[in-house]
């Protein structure tokens, strides 16, 4: 067993809140009944499904990389699927921690484990030039196509769907920019900093327009499919820095939003 406070001195070890972008809320967004913490729950997000399998599982806190609170919650009804979240973690006196794009730009972090997906890197720095902050741009070890590139991120990411591009497969890349889950606007800063494939999600067609008319190639991966990996992550940091004082448990019934036809 390992106490709320404790739990929250390693959060902000791992990702300090500074690193958040200024429209994010992160940290601690419900406080549970219990400062003593035995078991603990990872998801990408919070819905009602996770709160029921948290309860099961007899779990005092839950720990998301999406924050369930992104926008002002002006009440607690059951019309709305958040709101309903947010009653049920109440009535069962469940805590959640959010850690979002503290965690993408902290070192070692979500955006660096999104980049080393594509392969080895010689350097490598935020898109803001230090170790730490949003976004990662880097030089291959070894020079790729485009192609590679796609071939390592359906294995990586989406192996049984296919995964959107744009560009020349056979052109030939030595730099890489990444932002994992919704970085379409992001683009433009990638482009900047000279990179010859940018890679994230959530594009849109201006994006897919600009990069064709200015010689950068893109890969969509899915942003469910490039933030998951969140919950393994952690998973590994949790377990080696509490032993077997936490139980550490991954939500078992989340699954992208999005179908396929």
């Amino acid at each position: 067993m390992v106490t709320l406070s404790e739990l929250l001195a390693f959060f902000e070890s791992v990702a300090p809140k500074a690193l958040a972008e200024d429209y994010d809320n992160v940290g601690l967004l419900v406080e549970g009944e219990t400062d003593k913490i035995d078991t603990l729950v990872l998801a990408l997000d919070a819905d009602e499904h996770t709160v029921c399998e948290v309860e099961k599982a007899g779990a005092q806190l839950i720990l998301t990389h999406h924050p369930i609170m992104f926008r002002p919650v002006n009440k607690l009804t059951e019309e709305e699927g958040g709101q309903r979240t947010i009653r049920r973690l109440l009535q069962k006196g469940i805590g959640l921690f959010a850690m979002h794009t503290n965690f993408d730009s902290a070192e070692g972090g979500l955006c660096d484990a999104f980049l080393d997906a594509f392969g080895d890197f010689t350097e490598r720095t935020s898109f803001v030039g230090t170790a730490d902050g949003i976004g990662r741009i880097g030089k291959l070890d070894a020079p790729c196509t485009l192609s590679d590139l796609l071939v390592r991120g359906k294995k990586a990411f989406s192996p049984e769907n296919e995964i959107c591009y744009v560009g020349n497969p056979d052109s030939v890349v030595e730099t890489v920019a990444v932002c994992n889950g919704g970085g379409g606007d992001m683009l433009y800063d990638a482009y900047s900093l000279g990179a010859q494939v940018y890679i994230s999600g959530d594009f849109k067609h201006h994006h897919a327009r600009f990069a064709v008319e200015n010689n950068i190639s893109l890969i969509q991966i899915d942003h469910y499919d490039a933030e998951v990996g969140f919950c393994n992550l952690m998973k590994k940091r949790l377990e080696t820095a509490f032993g077997d004082k936490l139980t550490v448990l991954i939500a078992e019934g989340e699954t992208s939003p999005w179908k396929r036809f």
